[in-house]
């Protein structure tokens, strides 16, 4: 079997020309040189998944950080995907028409950003700048149309390394909404609480007149809090970091099976510079001792 291997592969070397065998031995070098840089890539991407502890957004430091926690839309009025009209804070939108082959129609991905809720604060993540990882994709085909969508939903867990900032002050109108949606964040988390203490009708939903309710009575207790100087003036954001070494990610995978995920990547990308370099130096030693 191996000797046949090797027979089939000398035979097709030596069935190249100078010019055949020039291109074949660039392509080979060329998927070598972009294996390896696409090795250490996701090498360096995993082992600073690893070093870098998660922490929480209120007493995260400035820099590059790792966080882990709930998606929420910004004002809680989440997005809706072109296609399917799911709810969601980020979508990637595809359509295809069939032809010879798959041929792009139309395509749409949510550039808007939308909070990270650890139960301590509020993040604000930048999809338009971050790489958006998630397992969340549904393909569906009617007649000759197949369309694609990916999102992440309100309340997903997400995943996110980035440079985290913080805006120190504001104005008064700006410190009272920013309370305002982070308690209502933090009350729609504990949705036993929330039915409990806005559920007037008892119906196990909060329909918009209760939800209006709950807003007034999140503007109450954060105007409370201000007189006694309790509400923070900062707002938080993640975006690329200083160092264009460190990714930017935004992800509903775990941190643990995308770091594994970049590890069966590398081992791949390992594999085929083995292969593509030992056929080029097999390529030119079969050229070197014929001709």
């Amino acid at each position: 079997m191996i000797d046949s291997s090797i027979d089939f592969l000398i035979g097709l070397t030596l069935s190249f020309d100078d010019t055949a065998f020039a291109w074949v031995m660039l392509a080979a070098l060329l998927v070598c040189f972009g294996s390896v840089i696409g090795l250490f890539g996701f090498v360096r991407h995993g082992r600073i998944m690893q070093d870098t502890p998660t922490s929480k957004i209120r007493s995260a430091s400035q820099g590059f950080v790792q966080l882990e926690g709930r998606a929420r839309s910004l004002d809680d009025k989440p997005l809706r995907v072109p296609g399917s009209g799911r709810e969601c804070v980020w979508f990637d939108y595809l359509i295809e028409k069939k032809g010879n082959d798959w041929e792009e129609v139309e395509r749409d991905t949510s550039i808007y950003s939308f909070y990270v809720d650890d139960g301590t604060g509020l993040c604000a993540v930048d999809p338009e700048l971050g790489r958006v990882i998630t397992r969340k994709k549904k393909v569906w085909v009617v007649g000759d149309w197949r369309y694609t969508e990916r999102l992440i939903a309100e309340n997903d867990r997400v995943y996110c390394l980035g440079q985290f900032e913080t805006d120190q002050g504001g104005s008064k109108a700006e410190v009272l909404n920013s309370g305002v949606r982070v308690l209502l964040s933090q009350w729609k988390h504990n949705r036993r609480e929330l039915l409990r203490r806005f559920d007037l009708n008892g119906d196990g939903d909060i329909d918009m007149n209760e939800w209006n309710q709950a807003r007034e009575a999140a503007i109450s207790q954060v105007k409370s809090a201000a007189a006694n100087d309790d509400v923070p003036t900062q707002h938080h954001n993640l975006v690329t970091p200083f160092n264009k070494s460190h990714p930017y990610i935004i992800s509903s995978i775990p941190q643990d099976e995308l770091a594994s995920r970049y590890q069966l990547y590398a081992v791949g990308l390992l594999g085929l510079f083995v292969v593509s370099g030992a056929y080029a130096v097999f390529m030119t030693i079969v050229r070197r001792d014929l001709f």
